[in-house]
């Protein structure tokens, strides 16, 4: 059985946390969405490591990186893996982003050319959400409870929300002595939402030069004139939608997912 190997490396002021899930060949680089982890991406990681040396990490304010109370722009998390690829001496490597990490994942291929070979961004328009949604996000974490009495407490809630949260966010959990805690802080991920709400794109994916594959959920948020629009304006794009899918499809429609990337793959 492969070895998964855990460790530390720099990023731009911090340390981050990355998971080597293993495997040999062409590195493979994965980059969750917001509140997630590397550990969220294991079954994508388990089947990607038979062909590919996959690495994943976990990006500042979250999982097992340093979580500063400032210093959260999208500039800085792109620079932040930028560093980090530099020092695992992972170059030309094809790099994966769900949600926010799909947004880190296409700016990396943009201001970062030397570092990514291909790219596929799942679930992340290039359209911003604008201001007044990030009151929704502050909601939808005052629902939390302060703490879960027990991991299955955790399953149900989550699992009311979408049917594959519940195995997703019991990743983004630890027990301490009251209960169990999500292993970041709320007031850090408002601070990303508002440094990027309000603030599109599309121009960046116009510097774009690799070959980009798009994939959207078919009942995810994503809108399809949104993804239609950015395969257009990235030079070598295919852009897929998975039916049945909501917004991780990577847990939602794994199956499908697997048969869209590698396609993708075989063609590079």
């Amino acid at each position: 059985m492969t070895e998964i190997k855990r460790g530390y490396v720099d990023g731009k002021d911090l340390q981050l946390a990355y998971i080597d899930f293993g495997g040999s060949g062409e590195d493979i680089v994965l980059l969750h969405g917001l509140m997630s982890r590397a550990t969220s991406w294991y079954e994508t990681a388990i089947w990607l490591r038979k062909n590919y040396h996959v690495v994943g990490f976990d990006q500042r304010g979250h999982g097992r990186s340093e979580k500063p109370e400032l210093n959260y722009s999208r500039d800085i998390m792109i620079e932040d893996i930028a560093i980090a690829m530099n020092e695992l001496g992972i170059h030309n490597s094809i790099v994966i982003g769900h949600s926010m990490g799909g947004s880190i994942a296409w700016g990396l291929a943009a201001l970062y050319p030397h570092l990514v070979k291909a790219l596929i961004v799942e679930d992340k328009s290039a359209q911003a959400p604008p201001m007044e949604a990030l009151g929704e996000w502050e909601k939808f974490f005052e629902s939390w409870p302060v703490s879960f009495s027990c991991l299955k407490e955790a399953s149900l809630f989550f699992g009311n929300l979408h049917p594959t949260y519940a195995d997703h966010f019991i990743e983004l959990l630890e027990e301490k002595e009251l209960g169990y805690y999500p292993i970041f802080k709320f007031q850090h991920l408002l601070k990303i939402l508002g440094l990027s709400f309000g603030k599109s794109k599309w121009d960046e994916l116009k510097q774009i030069k690799c070959p980009t594959l798009i994939i959207k959920g078919g009942s995810s948020q994503f809108q399809r004139e949104h993804a239609e629009k950015m395969s257009k304006m990235i030079e070598k794009c295919q852009f897929i939608e998975i039916p049945n899918a909501g917004h991780v499809v990577h847990d939602d429609q794994l199956e499908l997912y697997k048969v869209a990337v590698n396609n993708f793959l075989m063609e590079l």
